[in-house]
């Protein structure tokens, strides 16, 4: 109810707008001409007061000029109204621009000084009673909208009355008047307004009911119209249909008849039908595309599921279709209704309603389109092919495992003749298919030299019906091959031979991996010497020869010095590459390459037959140790070993080859102590040697903890100041019975136990702290220089060590060396430059010990990032007897001195010494001469006179 009124009283509202806009616009017509005779009255009053007369005169120009726009924008707007809110405002909005205009001459035209005084006083009470009359005559003619009256009253009067209330704001009878004034007028107004408003409704309703009869009216009368030609339509319409009716039942009969003579041929023909496709195992489809219905039959039998099961064709084979399957089956439908094949074809498979999955062909066409080209219906037929699908992969199956095996297969008939072979019996024996088909295993002259063997064969099978062995055989191109054949016969229904299957495999891979493996469990992998286990049974066979022959045999045991290192730094490939190279250079000195082995890493052992004295062995064991002293150059790399050899003896010193494995071990041991590089024969001693060494490394462990390894100290005299310009730190053990050890009695013990960086850790700190306090104590910049051991370099945190030493001790870097060797640093060189080049940016001084006694080259000095060269002791020593000596000795400090490096020489022991290399200008010398080493209260002294004298000097 609500809804259907809302429409009318939107369209009564329309209404009632646009008649206020039209009695609006009737008001602005009298009003116009009332209001220009208001403002020519008000020009007559005030034309003879002393308000300017331009100012009257513009005014009343511009109140007209206002009053003609409005009328001529009225009278063209007028017939444009459409009833809307905004068309009504606009019309307030012309009436206000009067109003306006006419409120503003009532502030202009009677400034504050100039109310009620004498010569305004006419002219106002003129102006008052024609703003009175025109806010009455408004009532009037814009009663219809009651905010275009109160607005006009407003401009019109507002203006006048506010200037008057705040002028004479004292007077407040005169304020309480103005308020009632307009307060009557705003009153009368909204009583006018209401009246009017009423009676533009009734108007309103009134015009809209006399429109809506009008209309009515007219509908009624076409409807009238209509309705009588409708009436003629129906009587016409009813004759032609009794007409059409008497001609359909005169052909219904004639149908009648035709059709039930059709009927029973369509039975019979359905009938006929039925019967084949219950005989073929077919089930029959038909598809209207149209309407979506389908129809089915022999499905329940097929497939177990009733012909109503199907109702949606294409959605049902979508639920039942493998997933797989039924793109398959949308392409060749697709393909069929685009005109691309001539029938619908397709293999998939569909689950049957007991569950497992039945392959399926299913074939039809349309045989009905549309206009366009579409397809309206479709039948085909639909059959069950999974017996013919498993027999299919099953030869599939065959086919393939015949082809792909891998072994050879070929088959016989009856009479041994081949019938076929596969693939791997081609790559097999290298004879094509075709040259073998029809061929009798046993008299094809390929197989000549077996022919005995294959007839043998044939007599087994045909006794037993199944042989298998292994043949030798040849290939096509004459290469001979072992192969395992096996044969079997395969019988009929009968139990009647119909064919004989065979088998071959080639087994030269497996006799390779035979011998290969017999190869690996007797020899090395790497360098094709007899293993640990070959070792022992030649050792043995030795032993025997030399117990029946009564001579003597000889086990070397050799290990390699310097290897690990190399291993470890340059890597595994590197290291077997070495190892290879050393085994060659064993074998280029002359020995029996059959009693020579590798039983470890870098161990070797050589079987020595009838070998003669200790002195024969001595010079082989020399030869062996010169030959791996030599360097080997790999990959562009410089590296040098060494060869410690023990030796043990049969029958002197041992009676079996255990024992002579056990001896040659510790008399190696005793030659890796000795510095490596040599050899020894086992002795009676060494045993027991053996033992108190071992007791000697226990104790060199527990003397790490327990403090007792003492620092000495040997000076090292600058030649140009003759004063003590630094000291080399030697360490020393005070051993708890048996005294103060040298370091050539314990550091290569501590070495080969792995102890010395430890050590080396320990004198490095107690030598930095001791030269902080010779610092502190005013002794002068006394530069300490420590020793340093390959194991400390190959541990790879020198750096961090020498860094956090240094910041413990508060020792600055330039008062620290560190001495390494020439054999140090080639281990692995291009990392220990590196290496030396960050310990020499932080101000560390490195200094090359034992100069001119290694093997490197001197074209390796140049890169070596050292500030002084040692020169070692054996070229000091015969310094003033040998000219070789000296003038190495003098080649090495020019050639020190033109590499900007320091030399300090060794080994000074006289006064001719120092004079000698005071001539070749030696920076510094070292030696007996000058101080033994010294415990540190010892050079203390010799520092504290040094300095006394020092301060002596000068005063």
């Amino acid at each position: 109810m609500s809804t259907s009124s809302e429409p009318h009283t939107s369209k009564q509202q329309t209404a009632v707008i646009r008649a206020q806009c039209q009695h609006l616009t009737s008001g602005v017509k009298s009003m116009n001409v009332l209001e220009a005779l208001a403002a020519i009255a008000a020009l007559w009053a005030y034309w003879s007061t002393p308000t300017p007369r331009p100012w009257l005169v513009g005014w009343v120009l511009v109140v007209l000029t206002v009053l003609v726009a409005r009328l001529a924008w009225l009278l063209t707007a007028r017939a444009g109204y459409g009833g809307g809110r905004r068309d009504l405002w606009r019309v307030s909005l012309s009436i206000l621009l009067s109003a306006v205009c006419m409120g503003a001459a009532g502030f202009l035209f009677n400034p504050a000084d100039s109310l009620l005084s004498d010569s305004m006083l006419y002219a106002q009470l003129t102006m008052s009673c024609l703003g009175i009359g025109l806010s009455i005559l408004a009532l009037a003619a814009y009663s219809s909208h009651l905010p275009t009256v109160v607005l006009y009253q407003a401009c019109l009067l507002g203006p006048a009355c506010a200037q008057l209330v705040v002028t004479h704001d004292s007077e407040p009878a005169l304020a309480a008047m103005l308020v009632a004034t307009l307060g009557f007028l705003i009153i009368a107004a909204r009583r006018i307004n209401q009246t009017t408003h009423q009676a533009l409704d009734l108007q309103t309703s009134n015009t809209a009911l006399i429109d809506y009869l009008d209309r009515a009216r007219a509908n009624a009368e076409a409807l009238n119209e209509k309705l009588a030609e409708e009436i003629m339509e129906r009587k016409e319409a009813r004759r032609r249909l009794q007409e059409a009716n008497d001609r359909l039942e005169s052909m219904v009969s004639d149908r009648t008849h035709a059709l039930e003579q059709a009927n029973k041929e369509l039975s019979a023909a359905g009938e006929r039908l039925q019967l084949a496709l219950d005989a073929s195992n077919i089930g029959l489809w038909d598809w209207d595309l149209q309407s979506g219905t389908n129809y089915h039959t022999n499905f329940d039998r097929i497939l177990g599921y009733e012909s109503e099961y199907f109702r949606n064709f294409f959605g049902d084979l979508q639920q039942l279709v493998h997933p797989d399957d039924f793109p398959a089956i949308r392409r060749a439908m697709v393909g069929h209704f685009k005109g691309e094949t001539d029938r619908y074809h397709a293999l998939y498979r569909l689950r049957h309603a007991n569950g497992p999955w039945c392959w399926i062909e299913d074939e039809g066409r349309v045989v009905e389109w549309s206009d366009n080209g579409r397809a309206l219906r479709m039948i085909g037929t639909r059959r069950d092919i999974t017996a013919t699908r498993e027999a299919q992969e099953q030869q599939r199956l065959a086919a393939t495992v015949f082809e792909n095996a891998p072994e050879g297969i070929f088959i016989l008939d009856r009479h041994f003749r081949f019938l076929a072979v596969n693939a791997r019996f081609e790559q097999i024996t290298g004879f094509r298919e075709s040259e073998v088909l029809g061929e009798s295993m046993t008299d094809n002259p390929h197989v000549e030299r077996n022919r005995d063997i294959y007839r043998s064969i044939t007599l087994a099978l045909r006794r037993t019906g199944f042989w298998e062995g292994e043949i030798s055989e040849r290939r096509r191109n004459g290469e001979p091959f072992p192969e395992w054949l096996q044969i079997s016969s395969v019988l009929d229904e009968k139990q009647r031979v119909i064919r004989y299957v065979g088998m071959l495999s080639d087994l030269t891979s497996r006799k390779e991996t035979e011998e290969r493996v017999q190869f690996l469990s007797n020899y090395d992998r790497l360098t094709g010497l007899p293993n640990r286990t070959l070792f022992r049974e030649r050792l043995q066979r030795a032993l025997t020869l030399a117990r029946l022959n009564r001579e003597k045999a000889a086990l070397l045991m050799i290990d390699l010095d310097r290897f690990k290192p190399i291993n470890e730094s340059l890597g595994h490939e590197i290291g077997d590459r070495l190892l290879k190279q050393a085994a060659e250079r064993i074998c280029s000195c002359g020995v029996n390459d059959e009693n020579l082995a590798r039983v470890g890493g870098d161990e070797f052992t050589l079987v020595l037959e009838d070998c003669g004295g200790e002195s024969q062995i001595g010079v082989l064991c020399q030869k062996l140790i010169n030959m791996m002293k030599k360097p080997f150059l790999i990959d562009g790399h410089e590296l040098l070993l060494g060869a410690s050899i023990g030796i043990s003896v049969f029958p002197s010193t041992a009676q079996e080859a255990q024992a002579m494995i056990n001896q040659a071990e510790m008399a190696v041991h005793q030659a890796k102590r000795g510095g490596g590089n040599n050899f020894q024969f086992y002795r009676m001693g060494m045993q027991m040697a053996s033992v108190e060494q071992l007791a000697l490394e226990t104790s060199l462990r527990k003397a790490i903890f327990k403090n007792e390894f003492v620092v000495h100290y040997q000076p090292k005299m600058d030649l140009a100041s003759d004063t003590i310009s630094s000291v080399e730190a030697l360490v020393r053990w005070q051993h708890p019975t048996m005294g103060l050890l040298a370091p050539s009695e314990f550091i290569p013990l501590a070495e080969e136990s792995g102890l010395i960086s430890a050590i080396g850790e320990l004198v490095l700190e107690r030598s930095c702290r001791q030269a902080r306090q010779w610092h502190r104590r005013g002794l002068g910049d006394i530069r300490v220089s420590v020793n340093l051991s390959a194991h400390q370099f190959r541990k790879g945190n020198l750096a961090d060590v020498v860094d956090r030493i240094l910041h413990l001790t508060e020792l600055p870097a330039h008062l620290l060396e560190l001495e390494l060797t020439e054999s140090l640093i080639m281990e692995d060189m291009d990392q220990n430059i590196a290496l030396l080049e960050r310990l020499r940016e932080r101000g560390v001084g490195l200094s090359l010990d034992d100069f001119g006694t290694g093997y490197s080259s001197l074209n390796y000095l140049k890169r070596f990032p050292v500030d002084t060269l040692k020169i070692d002791r054996t070229f000091i020593t015969d310094l003033h007897k040998s000219e070789e000596d000296a003038a190495i000795t003098r080649a090495i400090i020019d050639m020190a001195h033109n590499l900007n490096m320091s030399v300090v020489a060794e080994g000074v022991e006289t006064e001719q010494h120092l004079e000698i290399l005071r001539d070749m200008d030696c920076d510094s010398i070292q030696g007996y001469l000058i101080s033994r080493p010294v415990a540190e209260d010892q050079l203390l002294a010799l520092l504290k006179r040094q300095h006394n004298r020092a301060g002596d000097g000068p005063a």
